[in-house]
């Protein structure tokens, strides 16, 4: 049997480093990427005569998606429904609400698509395919960040699998950790499943056993720089049988680091022109790509950056200038929600120190609580402007 095993979707991602419009729709054009990202990869799946399509999570990027990023969703899951295809989708760190009460998109995507199968809640579900042979053992985000260990259970004379989210043990990232993170238990990767299918992490790869990263099927910020976007397609055969496993590339907006510049002595004409015949060299008008300025002042920089961005456009897509100090965060985005898992830390250690002094403790849990669904609240509005931001959403 045959499984396409994708992730890390990302729909209604838009990053503000890349704030070129779409001539047609007016939206932003890294919105429409990651959406024809999606519908590239659900257009191979239908060519490659799969049994089931299991999605790994982080459907979206954010918990309160556009109605862009929705209907793109729709649109394309509904093809695999029309064509008779199972789907498992889980949630992700991205697409799982922070405080559980206010709810999430996909609870109106299940009436949406009803032959999909959502698994997005904090509990994890197994679910059987008895003409397949194989029980699915699906844990979202919320059962992994939950407080009590999810236990696995293969079938005995089944084929096995399982579908995750989050990190694996001792994997090095590049720059920073995501707020709301969380490392999968050995106890969960060990066990005994025919092939474990993980999200989270955008480069594709083979974790240790059975377990396989499909990857991202685009690239968000620079920090994904040498991802290669696409999916997996798994081989099982019988119970117990080492999966075959292929990679199936996608082809997406190149993103590329030109060689570097020292600005010493430059001025910014000289440095446009040296950074523009790296570019032209390139040979690849529609790759996003960036340069590092060194021993460049600040408004050489500046001036070097103005120029760029009236004579780049036609030779690549775009190109950006940074400074070495930038290398250190080579997404150059701001890491979401930092602040705010701050400020959660901080009220609950003021209302732990208050507690048995100045607070009872019904009234320390209760006012505890009013105080995380506040932050929550909050969180959930920033990320509502933070999506706004795509012109049309």
């Amino acid at each position: 049997m045959r499984i396409a095993h994708l992730s890390d979707t990302h729909l209604g991602y838009a990053y503000r480093g890349f704030t070129r419009t779409d001539p047609v729709s007016g939206r932003n054009q890294r919105s429409l990427d990651i959406e024809a990202a999606y519908e590239a990869a659900i257009s191979d799946i239908l060519t490659r005569d799969v049994d089931l399509v299991v999605h790994a999570g982080d459907v979206f990027h954010h918990t309160r998606p556009t109605w862009h990023a929705l209907r793109c969703f729709i649109r394309q899951s509904r093809r695999l429904e029309e064509a008779g295809l199972r789907y498992i989708v889980i949630a992700g760190n991205h697409d799982t609400a922070r405080l559980r009460t206010t709810g999430t998109a996909f609870s109106v995507l299940d009436l949406a698509l009803p032959e999909t199968m959502f698994v997005t809640g904090d509990e994890p579900q197994t679910i059987e395919f008895a003409e397949l042979n194989l029980a699915v053992l699906a844990v979202p985000h919320g059962a992994v960040s939950g407080l009590l260990p999810v236990i696995p259970s293969p079938r005995e004379e089944m084929r096995n699998l399982l579908v995750t989210h989050g990190m694996v043990p001792g994997l090095t990232v590049q720059g920073h950790h995501e707020p709301g993170e969380e490392v999968l238990s050995m106890t969960l990767l060990d066990a005994a499943f025919d092939y474990i299918a993980l999200g989270h992490y955008h480069i594709a790869g083979r974790q240790g056993g059975n377990a396989w990263y499909s990857g991202a099927t685009e690239r968000m910020g620079w920090g994904d720089e040498l991802v290669q976007p696409g999916y997996l397609l798994v081989t099982l055969g019988s119970p117990g049988d080492e999966p075959s496993v292929e990679t199936v590339t996608l082809a997406t907006r190149p993103m590329v680091t030109l060689h570097a510049l020292s600005g010493d002595g430059r001025t910014a004409r000289e440095l446009t022109d040296l950074a523009l015949d790296r570019a032209l060299t390139l040979g690849k008008p529609e790759a996003m790509t960036r340069i590092e300025l060194r021993d460049t002042p600040r408004p050489v920089r500046r001036e070097t950056e103005a120029m760029l961005r009236r004579e780049s456009p036609g030779v690549v897509w775009s190109l950006q200038v940074y400074a070495p100090a930038s290398i250190l965060s080579p997404a150059t985005e701001r890491p979401e929600r930092s602040a705010m898992g701050d400020l959660r830390t901080l009220f609950a250690a003021f209302v732990a120190e208050r507690t048995g002094t100045e607070y009872d403790q019904d009234f320390a849990a209760a006012f505890l609580a009013r105080g995380e669904r506040a932050l929550a609240e909050a969180e959930d509005a920033a990320e509502t402007i933070a999506a706004s931001e795509d012109p049309a959403a």
